[in-house]
Formats: C-alpha cells, structure tokens, sequence
C-alpha cells in the first residue's frame, strides 16, 4: 500500500519539548492573570470576598478587616458564616436567594455589624462563580455608605425643615398682610373722629360756643394739643404700614406749606418743644405763610416733617435749637429741617434711610421706634417727584429735602 503525503504529515507525533513549552506558557499566563486578580484584590479600598455556596468566608482582602475592626484576616476567616457581618439575620437568606434567583446581587443595601457592635450601612454587589474544582462559589464587595447615607439623611431632613420654614413663613406673612391691613384701617378710622374733636376743640377756644373761665379755656387748649398729637401718630401709623405693604400712593392737592403743613406740626409737638425749651428758629429761609404753594398730600407731607421735627427734637436734646427753610430752584422747592447738636456719626450715616435702620451710639441710644421713621420719608419725598439726604454741619444735622413744583 502506498501512503499518500497528507497521510503522512498527519500521524507524525508532536514533538514532547514544543507540548511541555505550551504547557508551561499557559501556566504563566494563568499565573500573571492571577497575580494582578491579586493585586485588585488586596489593594481597593473596599471590601472584596469570595465565599462557599453555603456562606463561609474563604477569602477576605485588608480593606474589609479594617472596616469591620477585627485584628487580621485569619480572624475573619474564622468566622461560620457571613451571616455573622450581618444586623439582621435575616437579611443573609434575601442575598442568598437572590443570587441563586439570578446569579447575582447588585448595590444591595443593608446593615451590617463590625466589631463592638458597630453600625455599618452598605451596599453589597457580588456574584456565582465556578470555582476550579467545579464547586460553586460566590464572589463580590462590599461598600461603605454609612457617611453618605448620613448626609442624604441629614439633606432631606434640611429639605423637610426649609418646607416646613417656607410654609411658616407664608403663614407669618399673610398673618402681617392681615395686621397691616387691620392697621390701617384702624388708622384711618382712628384718624377722621379726631380731626372732627381738633375741629370742634378750635371753636370752643374761640368762643362760638359762648365765653368760659380761664382754667377751662387752658384745659380745652391742652385737649387740643393732645388731639393733634394722637390725630399726628394715626397719620404716622398710617404711613408706616403703607410702607412695609409697599403700596404707598399718593393723592395730590394744592396746599399752603406753612398753614397746611409745617404749623400744624410744630402744634403737635409744642407740649415737648416747650418742656425741653427748644428754640424754634425761621431764620434761616424762613417758610411765611400763604406764599409757597405745594402741589403735594397733605398726609404723606405731615408725616415728612412730623418725622423730621421729632428726630430734630430727639437728637438736638433739651436746649436745642431747630431751623426750617426754603429755597426757589425754578423746577423744584429745596426744603431743610436743622437741628443744633453733635452731628451724626459718620459710620450711621450710609444706614439713616434704610429700612429698620435706627442710630444708637453714646448718649443717643433710644429703644423706642422700629427705624422706619427715615426710609418711611424717603419713600414719600420720592414719591412726590423729589429726594432726601443727610447734611452734617459743624454745629448740629441738617436733613435737606426737594420737591418738584408740578402744575398747579
């Protein structure tokens, strides 16, 4: 018989050196794969295992004995079970079956216990593997998530109390709409029966009524001043609800400034000007009366200068001396209130006009008002077309103040 080539070529044996030289290349493949399996291993920072079907740690890297605080890693290994790392018992059987459900766990929350009873939050990712002996093993880490858990707890914990502030909050603002509201209608009203009783008081003085002694005509003139000043603090309450509402308006009509406007005020507070023997000074650009025509609210300009003349009072102090003018610009009315005295310090000055701003330095602390009084002012002035500012002097405080003339 005769053989053919291919006959041949195909029982030839292979030679024995080149098998042991495949042999020996497999193996340190396998090897260096299972060196740098290893190396991740033992050097992430969580916790990688490898446990039996039935639970038992077989293999646990460093990061995982830290996290558990036990002394090494034999000392693991010692342990039944994993079941053990666990808080709840329980929770082992759901991995279990889970992993035999589907052949893996993934981010799987749960409590687990460290050494001395330590709380741990972590979220566990392991799945089957075929061990080289055919046995069926199961292999994963496991996360430290216990600060993190802690953070989102402590988030929408902040977020609950933000909501429940918020909510507050628009409770605590409808409730000031309300007592705004409530205030100025008791303002209003307030406002009206007392200008009647000023009205009334001024003809019992002049004796339309009839003549009267002497203590009683004094004692109708004390009546009338107290009018005035509570018809002036209605007026004020007025205003300063206006302007925490923000819905400040204002209605015009042509007014005499020195009969309408600055004498009424100064009656106000002639029981206070007269106790601290405070000189009303009109020298300075003095403001007669019937000449300077205002197109302005009569209200909103009492309160101006109602304001002004009480901070003139407040600050200059017993034996002050408080100034008021006027000068003609053409286009507007530039307008001033002086008080004698130590001029506001410099650093309080940038606050005067803003809301709740308030001075208290030295010998000028004074607890009463909430620091509108200014701003409650500028508001008006701009209102009116006009603007406010602060003027120190050497001898005391000027507050300057400008209207626009409007046709009239």
């Amino acid at each position: 018989m005769i053989e053919t080539p291919n006959d041949t070529q195909a029982e030839q044996p292979v030679p024995v050196e080149d098998e042991c030289r495949n042999d020996a290349l497999i193996d340190e493949i396998l090897r260096d794969l299972e060196d740098k399996h290893r190396i991740f291993f033992d050097s992430t920072r969580d916790m990688r295992f490898m446990t039996s079907r039935d639970g038992r740690l077989l293999d646990v890297n460093q990061a995982g004995v830290l996290l558990f605080g036990y002394d090494s890693k034999e000392e693991m290994l010692d342990l039944h079970s994993v079941a053990e790392l666990l808080w709840n018992p329980e929770d082992a059987a759901r991995i279990q079956k889970k992993i035999e459900e589907d052949g893996f766990v993934k981010d799987f929350e749960v409590e687990m216990k460290g050494r001395g009873d330590r709380r741990i939050t972590a979220s566990i990712t392991a799945n089957l593997l075929l061990g080289e002996d055919g046995s069926i093993l199961c292999e994963g880490h496991v996360q430290d998530i216990t600060e993190r858990r802690q953070w989102q707890k402590a988030l929408i914990e902040s977020v609950k109390q933000n909501r429940q502030l918020s909510e507050s909050e628009k409770r605590i603002r409808k409730l000031n709409e309300h007592i705004l509201h409530m205030l100025m209608v008791v303002s209003h009203d307030i406002r009206g029966p007392l200008v009647a009783m000023g009205a009334t008081l001024k003809l019992l003085i002049r004796g339309t009524y009839g003549k009267m002694d002497e203590s009683v005509h004094n004692t109708l003139k004390d009546l009338l001043s107290r009018v005035r000043q509570l018809t002036g603090i209605a007026e004020d309450c007025l205003g300063k609800a206006y302007s925490v509402d923000g819905s400040l308006k204002v209605i015009r009509e042509v007014l005499d400034l020195r009969q309408d406007i600055i004498d009424p005020v100064l009656d106000e507070l002639s029981n206070d000007i007269d106790q601290l023997q405070i000189t009303i000074d009109n020298r300075l650009g003095a403001i007669p009366a019937g000449s300077i025509l205002v197109n302005v609210n009569k209200i909103w300009l009492k309160v101006v200068f109602r304001n002004l003349f009480r901070n003139a009072i407040k600050y200059g102090g017993r034996g002050c001396r408080i100034a008021f003018g006027f000068e003609d610009h053409g286009t507007y009315y530039r307008l001033n209130v002086y008080n004698s005295g130590n001029p506001i310090p410099e650093e309080y000055r940038q606050r005067l006009f803003t809301k709740f701003g308030r001075i208290e330095t030295g010998e000028r602390r004074h607890s009463e008002g909430i620091g509108l009084g200014l701003y409650l002012i500028k508001e008006i002035v701009r209102k009116h077309g006009g603007d406010i500012w602060y003027e120190a002097r050497s001898d005391g405080s000027d507050f300057v103040i400008t209207i626009a003339k409007e046709a009239m």
